[in-house]
């Protein structure tokens, strides 16, 4: 075997595991010592590719969101679509990803839910990409409605926004993980249409 493909072997390896602790701890309670057990790996292996404990989870979490994100792209069109079809075709596409990928479920709710207070301003680094794509959508979605007179494009994302950080509030204050994802994304999707329309304007 040669060493480059080696390498690509050794560090799946470790996050295969890493994704299984982590898909069934929080981050504070994931341990470095149950991912070398459960993985039969060294923890010198581990820190032959990853500083720490952070970085490995910072993996998890750029592994996660970077397939997601294509995933999103790859399997759902906005341009044109009603309101309705538009977020029924977004958030069915989310529950697929995570259906037919479920060692990032965990992951994603830990980033998004609830991130380590120490790793948040990474995170939200990570997930660039994910909340650009979310925020293109919803601009999308905007373009095709006429607003409120009183209410810009922007203010309407950032609104968007807040209902979300409240909605993973809730969801904070719940058994972590006893996280529903169909849930979840039903309650997403059911808020955003009513905002949606709060912010139409009307004849």
């Amino acid at each position: 075997m040669k060493r480059e493909e080696k390498n690509r072997h050794s560090r799946q390896k470790i996050m295969d595991s890493a994704f299984r602790e982590f898909g069934e701890k929080s981050y504070g309670e994931a341990s470095l010592n149950t991912i070398c057990r459960d993985g039969a790996i060294s923890k010198g292996i581990i820190y032959h590719y990853f500083k720490d404990k952070d970085a490995l989870f910072l993996a998890c979490v750029r592994e996660c969101f970077n397939a997601l994100t294509v995933y999103m792209k790859e399997n759902m069109t906005v341009e044109g679509g009603a309101i309705e079809s538009v977020l029924n075709q977004y958030f069915d596409a989310r529950i697929r990803f995570f259906r037919e990928n479920p060692k990032y479920l965990k992951v994603f709710y830990s980033a998004v839910i609830l991130p380590p207070p120490h790793l948040a301003e990474s995170i939200s680094a990570i997930r660039k990409d994910f909340d650009d794509l979310n925020v293109a959508v919803l601009t999308g979605l905007l373009e095709n409605v006429p607003l409120r007179r009183d209410v810009s494009t922007e203010e309407a994302i950032e609104i968007f926004r807040l209902f979300q950080d409240l909605v993973n509030t809730r969801f904070q204050m719940e058994s972590f993980y006893g996280v529903d994802i169909g849930e979840h994304e039903k309650l997403c999707s059911h808020i955003l249409e009513i905002l949606l329309y709060g912010v139409v304007e009307r004849g």
